[in-house]
């Protein structure tokens, strides 16, 4: 059955993605009524979108004035990492684990492809979203492999911060190349079934990305 996408939930996906890839700016304010404007619609369906996305933690709404992005913070940038690193922790052990299975198989095919048909082709440029996005796939290929719906409910849960920290980690100079190798030392561990070796990478991965964003946010 084709579902209907409501125009809230429409007008969501279009802020989401505008606040993850840097369209709509930090310390800029945002009206509702321009956001209106510019997509053709009431200004309900922002209004509920803005307020969805002030529940999710991405949006300040100021009184009779309009709204903005909140700041990427030290303490949000942690909280990921840390929760990221638990989850993810123990699916590498899983898929290692589970390594010889079709199923593990499938998992490391897609961590493959993640680097070898998009990273490296992208390590060098600046297309952070298009980057971005293969580096979720890639983390996220363990977390599906498990099956374990609370893992993939959180990881979703939190999963357009993540996008949104991973796109500001790139912003640095040499990170998609950094990235590209820390992605290698995960894989290379998991295909020789070493999950304690994945996880270390894992969280060196994640102690870089920790250090560029805390000096600069």
């Amino acid at each position: 059955m084709i579902k209907k996408v409501s125009y809230k939930d429409q007008v969501y996906d279009y802020l989401r993605h505008a606040i993850v890839d840097g369209t709509l700016h930090e310390g800029e304010i945002y009206s509702e009524q321009m956001i209106a404007d510019q997509l053709n619609v009431s200004r309900t369906p922002v209004r509920e979108a803005v307020q969805q996305l002030r529940n999710e933690d991405f949006i300040e709404v100021y009184l009779n004035r309009g709204f903005g992005i909140k700041p990427v913070s030290v303490e949000l940038v942690n909280e990921i990492i840390q929760a990221r690193e638990t989850i993810e922790g123990c699916t590498l052990r899983c898929l290692a684990d589970g390594l010889n299975t079709k199923k593990g198989q499938d998992a490391i095919a897609i961590m493959d492809d993640c680097l070898e048909n998009t990273m490296k082709k992208l390590r060098g440029q600046d297309n952070h979203y298009e980057y971005m996005q293969a580096d979720v796939v890639f983390h996220e290929a363990s977390i599906n492999y498990t099956g374990n719906i609370y893992f993939i409910r959180m990881f979703h849960m939190m999963q357009a911060q993540v996008e949104r920290i991973t796109i500001s980690s790139l912003a640095f100079q040499n990170r998609h190349e950094m990235a590209f190798h820390e992605h290698e030392s995960i894989l290379k561990a998991l295909k020789s079934g070493d999950g304690d070796g994945a996880v270390q990478a894992l969280h060196e991965h994640m102690d870089k990305t920790r250090e560029l964003l805390s000096k600069h946010v």
